[in-house]
């Protein structure tokens, strides 16, 4: 047998309440857009399932004690589920929402800016906050629900619960001072690190250890003498005449007047520009409208770097 709370619709318990306010099947009509012989209908399926009249007729219209106690209930919780469908419609069509973007420490230095800036200007409703982190703690973010969505140098792994999406190869540079021998170079030898002093950004990061491994299959070590966390660090220790950095070529846009970056070969180095989000966890609206700015930007900078 069917339980008669189950069978009580939201219709049911609107009609009621629009009658408790206006006093009148008319007026409840008016309000939710119905036909009085509808709002009749809704009302006596209503007392049908709970077995007891709610509505007294005649020339006033009256809620019996129990019609006024049901009707104290459903208003209220016909406002929290009325004002949730609205936060749910409005997150669907990007008028408001938030998203939580994990970035490595790279990306944050080289792409997020010019993200931040064509994301705010074109979704300026939804909430955006940067959880600045290393590149190898993104996964982590995810999986705690701290971040919705990562970007970053990740690079493709066996792990069933991320989802990776490369987006693209932007590639390595040696930056230095212009003032530096190699300056001119058109490309430069990656066998030249080995007698280069270097600053080597977190070598724990997974970019840097693939990297790592292709110069050890070619027999290359080069000559580390710092190692640092952040892009800015390694900027300063250029200007400083400390030594050259290897870094993705996406940092050149941002390097300031006095250092300058040059293609590395043989081998040919690879750094992964991808996001990042978790495999079986529905992504919010806004996060998708976030990677759909990622892409759109990387994209047209990697065709104005030729990529």
């Amino acid at each position: 047998m069917e339980d008669p709370v189950e069978a009580v619709s939201l219709r049911q318990l609107r009609a009621l309440v629009s009658v408790a306010d206006s006093a009148s099947f008319t007026g409840a009509a008016e309000q939710l857009g119905m036909s009085q012989p509808s709002i009749s209908h809704l009302i006596r399926r209503l007392e049908a399932e709970v077995g007891q009249t709610l509505v007294v007729r005649g020339r006033e219209i009256s809620l019996t004690d129990q019609g006024r106690n049901i009707a104290d209930v459903a208003r209220r919780a016909i406002l929290a589920i009325d004002a949730v469908m609205r936060e749910c419609r409005d997150n669907t069509s990007l008028k408001a929402g938030s998203v939580n973007v994990a970035v490595g420490h790279v990306s944050a230095a080289t792409l997020l800016p010019q993200i931040l800036h064509r994301f705010q200007k074109k979704h300026p409703e939804i909430e955006l906050t940067v959880v600045d982190c290393m590149v190898e703690q993104i996964r982590a973010k995810l999986l705690s629900h701290e971040a919705d969505i990562g970007l970053g140098a990740v690079t493709a792994t066996d792990d069933s619960k991320i989802l990776i999406e490369k987006l693209w190869d932007c590639g390595v540079c040696l930056f230095m001072r212009d003032d530096h021998p190699l300056a001119r170079r058109a490309r430069i030898d990656a066998r030249v690190l080995a007698e280069l002093p270097c600053i080597q950004l977190n070598p724990n990061a997974p970019a840097w250890l693939a990297i790592s491994r292709k110069l050890i299959a070619a027999n290359i070590y080069p000559r580390v003498e710092q190692r640092v966390i952040l892009v800015s660090t390694a900027v300063g220790m250029i200007q400083a005449g400390m030594g050259v950095a290897m870094m993705p070529r996406i940092a050149a846009v941002h390097m300031p007047r006095g250092i300058k970056g040059i293609p590395l070969c043989n081998p040919e180095l690879e750094w992964p520009i991808s996001v990042v989000r978790l495999a079986n966890y529905p992504q919010s609206p806004a996060a998708q409208a976030f990677a759909a700015v990622v892409r759109a930007t990387v994209r047209e900078i990697g065709a104005a770097q030729g990529a």
